[in-house]
């Protein structure tokens, strides 16, 4: 088969097969690699260069998607598998693992951190928060210990603030333990801190 080429814009280069157009790839990639050198193709090598194509719009999708954000390795495979074949984009991960561009530590630390804080989750809700984006028992637990832990006095500081409105009345506590309940607290804790909060704001009121 007949191996040929177009420049496109950007840097692009179109591959056609027998004259007709069959993948783009970059021109870095083009000319470091050996296929711009050859001018026929049989169908094994063919299916060579499509995959080593893949690969490379795998790897440089997924360094896009880096520059956004951190992602974890099983994260960014799942985003890759969407456009791409599986070995694709597993190639592409493992690839920028390599390169230090994905670390599950790193990204475990700074993930659990910002649930720790944006979302005022808890410890247990993390490590399930973690482990859901692909990350392994220990790496998750390692992150979730680094965390400064105080669970209890959290729970008071959300039941003065995020949920003060909400403990007016008993539907309304149900639904704010049910939902402390979610972010990972447990429900002694919860209790105790509810009993706390509002023996506080009786003896406020009384004061009155």
């Amino acid at each position: 088969m007949k191996l040929s080429v177009k420049n496109g814009k950007a840097g692009k280069i179109h591959i056609y097969i027998d004259d007709e157009y069959r993948m783009t790839c970059d021109s870095n990639f083009w000319f470091s690699e050996k296929w711009h050198n050859l001018k026929e193709i049989d169908n094994e090598g063919l299916a060579q260069l499509e995959g080593c194509v893949n690969s490379r719009r795998a790897f440089l999708k997924g360094s896009r998607l880096l520059d956004r954000r951190q992602h974890s390795k099983k994260e960014l495979v799942t985003k890759l598998l969407k456009d791409f074949p599986e070995e694709a984009a597993q190639y592409a991960a493992d690839k920028l693992e390599q390169l230090r561009l994905i670390d599950d530590s790193r990204f475990a630390e700074a993930y659990a951190a910002e649930l720790y804080e944006r979302k005022k989750y808890a410890p247990k809700r993390i490590l399930l928060e973690l482990k859901a984006k692909g990350i392994d028992s220990e790496t998750a637990k390692n992150a979730v210990d680094s965390l400064d832990k105080e669970e209890y006095n959290r729970i008071i500081l959300l039941l003065n603030t995020k949920y003060k409105s909400k403990l007016s009345d008993e539907k309304n506590i149900n639904r704010t333990i049910n939902a402390l309940l979610r972010m990972g607290y447990s429900y002694s804790d919860i209790r105790k801190a509810l009993g706390q909060v509002q023996c506080e704001s009786a003896d406020g009121e009384s004061y009155e």
